[in-house]
């Protein structure tokens, strides 16, 4: 991974002050890292790390990420371990560093698995990622291949109701149904340091909306990168910067 400094310029957009009473909950891709062509070649902002443990220092660790990585590659880039809600909330890691399971099934069937990687072999650029409990077909170096695949999927879990076809950003994510980053956030919600404080989600892709809406549900703010700041990680980063400034909180 590759180091880039964070900027702390002012951004005509910018989220609401952050506080104390705030539990803040983050994506990574596309909302504090720029996308890049796999999750190894993202560029981390210099600082990132110590910026996120002061924001969770301000509020007695209340920061989760929520991401679709999974554990190992979400402390990779925040170099501390926070409480996560990783693989899209089918991994939970709670303050204590404990892990919870919220659902046992998987999506990762070898069947399927197969039959992604066959049609990966055929569309170069195509990448699958196994997960525990879901697998993805990413396509941003292939997106002529992101309809057919789509299509396949569709067809490959028609008669598997209990799991779900999630298009994501430049790619398609099989997982069982059950749960999401709206269940992590409301589960963190309910248990220590996150509860009692104001819910605090930001986020930038369809998988992050179930969030901004669990958020909002709950009396906090769902934000996202394009329709609340300017639409890129640098302008988020400025705000969560600003809120460590002295005055601030």
């Amino acid at each position: 991974m590759v180091d880039r400094g964070i900027s702390h310029a002012h951004f005509s957009r910018m989220g609401p002050k952050l506080t104390r009473d705030h539990a803040l909950f983050l994506d990574l891709d596309g909302t504090l890292l720029e996308f890049a062509p796999t999750a190894e070649e993202v560029a981390v902002p210099t600082g990132l790390g110590a910026m996120l443990r002061g924001l969770a220092a301000q509020r007695d660790g209340a920061l989760a990420i929520l991401s679709g990585r999974s554990l190992a590659q979400i402390d990779a880039v925040t170099a501390d371990p926070f409480p996560a809600g990783a693989e899209h909330g089918f991994v939970l890691r709670d303050a204590a560093g404990r892990i919870h399971h919220p659902v046992r099934q998987t999506a990762n069937r070898a069947a399927w698995r197969a039959a992604l990687e066959a049609a990966a072999a055929a569309h170069p650029g195509v990448r699958i990622e196994a997960k525990s409990a879901s697998l993805v077909a990413h396509y941003r170096a292939s997106p002529e291949a992101g309809p057919a695949l789509g299509a396949m999927i569709g067809a490959m879990i028609a008669e598997a109701p209990e799991v779900e076809r999630l298009a994501a950003n430049m790619a398609w994510e099989i997982r069982p149904r059950g749960a999401g980053k709206g269940r992590a956030l409301e589960w963190f919600m309910a248990r220590p340091p996150f509860a009692g404080r104001v819910p605090v989600f930001v986020g930038d892709d369809v998988t992050d909306e179930e969030a901004i809406a669990a958020a909002a549900a709950l009396g906090g703010h769902g934000l996202h990168v394009h329709r609340d700041f300017d639409g890129t990680p640098a302008a988020v980063l400025a705000w969560l910067g600003s809120a460590l400034a002295p005055g601030r909180v």
